[in-house]
């Protein structure tokens, strides 16, 4: 992951020290900003972190939430495994602009969530830098190695491809780490206001209108359910090699779950039912640390004489105090 994205890419210096000033920037120039990436939100690609607003040790969101981690100065944008950054999936323009800086050539990290390759003070990894009209930047970190398809000093419409999704630099999943600054301080896209603004407070989002309800605030983003004939490990769920052994009728039956923004004291639950709606499994599992992103999988062994045929369903939800999110999938076994 990317606590923090400080390191601007080559021939750039350090971002500016942040202005002092909490006033809203929208206004006569201020930047529309559309999906920095080519995916539907909530479908194949989830904000599973925000700006951080605490201006001391420890993270608030723009919503006072903790969806993100101390010192995060950007969103993220997530694909839910290394196999969907493998298809490519385009890092789009947000807005018009001209390239003022861009770097390829690092390796993406391994699929498994593991960073093991070095990226010293390159954190970003991969990178693109636009220039906006009015004083504004937006920067996209951690490309896949060999994607990038801009170079310096060139002019973008908004939409345009400028690589692909990917691992490089600080990345433990796929995803495209959007920053937005203008006149050197960070502001955050979901209120239009700097990240040194207090979190609470009303504000107009550089977003799209269109875009706005889609990226409508979600605590814990479910990324990742599934079905598979094996429990799988952390590594398989991240990785997406659960997703390529599903069951058969004569092998267990086990739900599993990636999901992101997890609390202590959050409960996560997986109930599996058959082709008659009867509860084949059910099992809950409390939260009992932190954890920026979390899997679970529980399920059953086959009975004598395998699963009938039919289609079955596995429920994941997360639950925190009062509130609860919830996603489904559906598998059809056949003899």
């Amino acid at each position: 992951m990317t606590p923090r994205i400080a390191t601007v890419l080559l021939g750039l210096s350090a971002l500016l020290p942040f202005l002092s000033t909490a006033a809203p920037v929208r206004g006569e120039q201020a930047l529309a900003l559309g999906l920095p990436l080519a995916c539907t939100p909530g479908e194949d690609c989830w904000v599973v972190r925000l700006s951080d607003r605490d201006p001391g040790p420890g993270f608030t969101d723009y919503r006072c939430g903790g969806l993100g981690s101390d010192g995060h100065d950007g969103t993220d944008f997530a694909l839910p495994d290394p196999a969907r950054m493998r298809a490519g999936v385009p890092v789009l323009a947000a807005a018009a602009g001209t390239v003022r800086a861009a770097r390829d050539g690092m390796p993406d990290q391994p699929p498994t969530g593991q960073l093991a390759h070095d990226f010293g003070r390159l954190s970003c990894g991969n990178g693109v830098l636009l220039q906006h009209e009015g004083g504004w930047e937006t920067q996209y970190c951690h490309l896949r190695q060999g994607s990038v398809r801009v170079r310096p000093g060139q002019a973008v419409a908004a939409g345009d491809a400028l690589g692909l999704v990917g691992m490089s630099g600080e990345a433990n999943f796929p995803h495209v780490h959007l920053g937005v600054r203008r006149e050197g301080q960070t502001i955050d896209p979901f209120t239009g206001t700097p990240t040194t603004s207090p979190c609470g407070k009303a504000g107009t989002p550089l977003w799209e209108p269109e875009l706005r309800a889609a990226l409508d605030y979600v605590a814990v983003p479910i990324a990742i359910v599934g079905l598979a004939g094996y429990v799988p490990s952390h590594r398989d769920i991240v990785s997406g090699a659960a997703a390529s052994v599903g069951p058969r009728p004569d092998t267990p039956l086990v739900g599993y779950v990636l999901a992101y923004g997890l609390k202590r004291g959050d409960r996560i639950g997986i109930t599996v039912t058959g082709p008659d709606g009867t509860v084949v499994s059910r099992a809950s599992f409390p939260v009992e640390e932190e954890a920026p992103r979390a899997s679970r999988s529980a399920g059953r062994k086959a009975p004598p004489g395998g699963w009938p045929a039919g289609t079955y369903r596995v429920e994941a939800s997360v639950e925190r105090g009062d509130a609860r999110w919830s996603k489904s999938r559906e598998l059809t076994l056949t003899q």
